[in-house]
């Protein structure tokens, strides 16, 4: 009787994950564009400044996704972030100060000097906690109180997090906006370069909260969980 119990109960085990399995496998592409969406959070937002961040080089869709929101009256500044690289680790080609080039082109795309700033930042582990809390505690001195994040595809979620644990005390409103270089929304599970990123920023996001480096929580009030 007790054996048959067991029987019973493992067999309802196994539909249960065939079951589950199979409804997995029809609804994937649903699933995926919803795991998507959460991993690069975007809306329609105000704020302060746009702070872009880069790495040691910024990308020119990013740059020009800022000066888009800039033009457009949803933000009054833009704060492009760097990493501080040695000059022998530049990208190949940028003989110059890449702050100064950076500022010499918005320049020429008509920008004034009051209209942004260009920050390059130590690196120092974890990165994105340490960039946050140098980027924000000179904005909290400026009195900015509202700031749009734009970050690369599926690393928003987890910057956004970090930026907004920051900004709590210093009372500055975060919001996220995703931005994708070379894939979007609707094809990155097809793209190997698309799924590489996803695993790794999901397996980062949860290594920043195992850490202690941000707390176990996935959003904030007023902004996308999805």
């Amino acid at each position: 009787m007790k054996h048959s119990k067991v029987k019973w109960i493992l067999i309802s085990i196994c539909l249960l994950v065939l079951l589950t399995s199979i409804i997995v496998y029809i609804f994937r592409d649903a699933i995926l564009f919803k795991a998507g969406c959460f991993m690069a959070p975007a809306g329609d937002y105000q704020a302060d400044v746009a702070i872009l961040e880069g790495t040691d080089f910024i990308s020119t869709g990013m740059v020009m996704s800022g000066v888009n929101l800039l033009s457009s009256g949803k933000v009054k500044r833009l704060v492009i972030v760097l990493q501080n690289i040695a000059p022998k680790d530049r990208p190949y080609g940028i003989n110059g100060n890449y702050k100064d080039l950076i500022r010499q082109e918005l320049e020429k795309l008509g920008l004034k000097e009051t209209e942004f700033k260009v920050i390059a930042v130590p690196i120092r582990n974890p990165i994105t906690l340490n960039e946050a809390k140098v980027i924000l505690q000179g904005l909290s001195k400026e009195n900015v109180k509202s700031a749009i994040l734009l970050s690369t595809g599926f690393h928003t979620r987890r910057s956004y997090l970090v930026y907004q644990h920051i900004g709590l005390p210093l009372q500055i409103k975060i919001s996220p906006y995703a931005y994708f270089p070379t894939y979007n929304l609707s094809n990155w599970q097809i793209k190997p370069s698309g799924v590489r990123d996803f695993e790794v920023e999901v397996a980062k996001l949860f290594y920043y909260m195992i850490g202690g480096y941000i707390p176990f929580k996935l959003t904030y009030p007023e902004t996308p969980a999805e």
